[in-house]
């Protein structure tokens, strides 16, 4: 049989271990636990960070009022497509005219908007000064966004106050706050107040422009 000093001595050794494992397994968990703190942290300073980005960040293509834009990169502007503004100020852009015969604008929309393609007639106002991805023709009182169908050209910049003639389908439409601001930042100097209104849209296949006599 052991003796007791033995047996006092062994009882010490083991408790002495059971302290030192539960001292460490305390270490393990405040570990633990700051690193859950430390991580949860980061992530909230992701967020913020993310936040601010967000809030700061500008929309180039809020209002735009072309509905079926072109991808384009991260980054990028609101460029309307790809196809360059013509160096030339008059001329024939776009497909042949299909109809023979053009009506003054003012004639083509006095009985409401037509269903079919028409061809009209006008004098520019004002052309996007961002890539000529549209221009409006007034005739008369009456007036009309010519918006290029498909981006498939450009309308020379400078073309304001050049005589118009303009082949495509028209339809009314509503432009809200942010298409008014997104018009005036490409350059259409004529639009009056900040709100909501309506115009008509020209979606055109094809544009000549000549030197308004």
């Amino acid at each position: 049989m052991r003796s007791l000093p033995v047996m006092l001595s062994i009882a010490l050794g083991l408790a002495t271990l059971s302290a030192c494992d539960k001292k460490a397994e305390e270490k393990s968990d405040a570990k633990t636990e700051e690193k859950a703190d430390a991580k949860t942290e980061e992530k909230a300073d992701a967020k913020k960070t993310g936040d601010e980005v967000s809030a700061n960040t500008v929309d180039s293509e809020e209002g735009c009022i072309h509905e079926n834009k072109p991808a384009h990169a991260e980054g990028e502007g609101c460029d309307h497509g790809g196809t360059a503004a013509p160096t030339e100020s008059t001329g024939h852009f776009g497909a042949a005219f299909a109809i023979t015969e053009a009506q003054p604008l003012s004639t083509a929309l006095a009985s409401g908007v037509p269903t079919a393609a028409v061809k009209v007639s006008g004098t520019v106002e004002s052309v996007c000064q961002a890539k000529g991805c549209w221009m409006v023709i007034k005739e008369g009182d009456v007036t009309a966004r010519v918006l290029v169908k498909d981006h498939a050209f450009a309308i020379p910049m400078d073309g304001k106050g050049k005589a118009a003639t303009v082949e495509g389908t028209i339809e009314a439409k509503e432009l809200t706050e942010a298409n008014v601001a997104h018009l005036k930042k490409d350059g259409d100097t004529n639009l009056e107040g900040d709100g909501a209104r309506q115009e008509f849209f020209l979606h055109a296949t094809a544009v000549e422009l000549a030197a308004n006599s």
